[in-house]
C-alpha cells in the first residue's frame, strides 16, 4: 500500500467512526502535505520515524502561507501525522510480508466456538471492517485475533433528544458572550495548554509528574510487537478490577491448546496498552460458549467481605459509639428518630 492509499484508508477509517466533517477535512489537508512530501508512490512500510521528522520539520509543517504556523495549528498537524501513523502499524498493509499465523475459517459472530490454526497464511477478509488486530503469543506459537468493541449504543440502540425550531427544523447548539452579543456555533472555540509567560504548549510537550515534580515513566504502547499471554489464573483475580472497556475477539489464529482452555473458561491476563501512558491498563482475555473477549479494566480498591465476617475495632480510639441513624441537635445531644 502506498503512502497515497494509506491516506485515504485513514480518512474513509475516521468517516466509518462518525468523526465530524470538519474533522474530516482538517485531517485530509494535513495529509495532503504528507503524501506531497513523502511522495505519493513510496510504500507506507518504507516510511520511518527519521521521515516523519523530517516533515514536522518541513516548511509546509511549519508554515503556512509564508508565515510561521501558530503552536496550535502545528500541534494538531502533529497528531494527526502520528495518528495516522500508528493506524498504519495497526493494520499492517497487504504490500508487507503476511506475518506467521495460522489460518482460521473466521466466524461472522464471536457467538461460534473459536477455531484452532492450522497452515500459515494472511488474515481472512471476512474480518469486520471496524476490527483492529490484537497479536500475542502463547507459549511461544503466534495468537491473533480481530478486535472489535462492544459499544453499549450497538447493543441496545440509543435515544437522541433533538430540538426543532417553530417550523420544525433541528436546532444546532452554540455558546453565547456573556455580553450577549455574539454566538459561537460548533467549532469556534479550542482548548489550549499555556505556561507561565502565557505561551502556547503542545500536548506532546506536557509531562506527568508525581506529587514531588519527578516525571513518571511512560508505558510503550503494546500494539508494536506481540506480547506473551499470561495464565491460566485464578478466576478471583479479575474481583479487584472494574471492567471500563469490553471486545469481542473473533479468531483468525488460535492455537488448539489456547481454544481448549479458553472453551473451558479459563482466565488469562493480556499485557495490554494502547497508548503512550503513565498508567497501566490491565486486560483479561477469557471465553466461552459466547466467544472470546477482551476486558479492559482499572482496579477499583474495594475490599471484598463476607455475609457473616465480623466488624473490624475502630482505628479511630476518640470515635464515639453513636449510632449512624441518630441525630444531635442544637445542644449536641443525640435523638433517635
Amino acid at each position: 500500500m502506498t503512502v497515497a492509499e494509506g491516506a485515504q484508508a485513514y480518512l474513509a477509517h475516521l468517516e466509518e467512526q462518525g468523526r465530524s466533517s470538519s474533522t474530516c477535512g482538517t485531517a485530509k489537508r494535513a495529509l495532503a502535505l504528507l503524501v506531497t512530501h513523502l511522495g505519493p508512490d513510496r510504500e507506507v512500510g518504507d516510511v520511518a520515524g527519521k521521515a516523519l521528522d523530517g516533515f514536522f520539520a518541513s516548511e509546509a509543517a511549519t508554515k503556512l502561507r509564508d508565515k510561521p504556523r501558530a503552536p496550535a495549528s502545528i500541534a494538531q498537524l502533529r497528531g494527526i501525522v502520528r495518528a495516522t501513523f500508528a493506524w498504519w502499524q495497526q493494520r499492517p498493509p497487504a504490500a508487507r510480508p503476511a506475518p506467521r499465523l495460522a489460518p482460521a475459517p473466521a466466524p461472522t459472530r464471536a457467538t461460534k466456538p473459536l477455531v484452532p490454526a492450522a497452515a500459515p497464511a494472511a488474515p481472512p477478509a471476512s474480518a469486520p471492517s471496524r476490527a483492529t488486530f490484537l497479536d500475542l503469543t502463547y507459549q511461544g506459537q503466534p495468537v491473533r485475533f480481530a478486535k472489535t468493541e462492544i459499544d453499549r449504543a450497538r447493543l441496545y440502540g440509543l435515544r437522541k433528544l433533538v430540538a426543532l425550531d417553530a417550523e420544525g427544523r433541528e436546532c444546532q447548539s452554540a455558546l453565547i458572550t456573556r455580553h450577549g452579543r455574539y454566538l459561537l456555533p460548533t467549532g469556534s472555540t479550542a482548548d489550549l495548554y499555556i505556561n507561565d509567560c502565557g505561551d502556547a504548549v503542545a500536548r506532546r510537550e506536557l509531562v506527568q509528574v508525581d506529587e514531588s515534580g519527578a516525571p513518571l515513566l511512560t508505558l510503550a504502547p503494546t500494539a508494536y510487537g506481540p506480547k506473551e499471554i499470561i495464565g491460566p489464573l485464578a478466576a478471583e483475580e479479575i474481583l479487584d478490577y472494574a471492567a471500563i472497556r469490553v471486545h469481542a475477539l473473533q479468531p483468525v489464529a488460535v492455537p488448539a491448546k489456547l481454544v481448549q482452555a479458553l472453551g473451558a473458561g479459563a482466565l488469562f491476563r493480556v499485557p495490554y496498552q494502547p497508548r503512550l501512558s503513565v498508567v497501566e491498563t490491565p486486560a483479561f482475555l477469557l471465553g466461552g460458549e459466547a466467544g472470546a473477549f477482551l476486558i479492559q479494566v482499572a482496579p477499583h480498591g474495594f475490599d471484598f467481605v463476607a455475609p457473616d465476617q465480623p466488624v473490624l475495632p475502630s482505628e479511630d480510639p476518640d470515635e464515639d459509639d453513636i449510632d449512624a441513624f441518630t441525630f444531635p441537635d442544637s445542644f449536641g445531644a443525640h435523638h433517635d428518630p
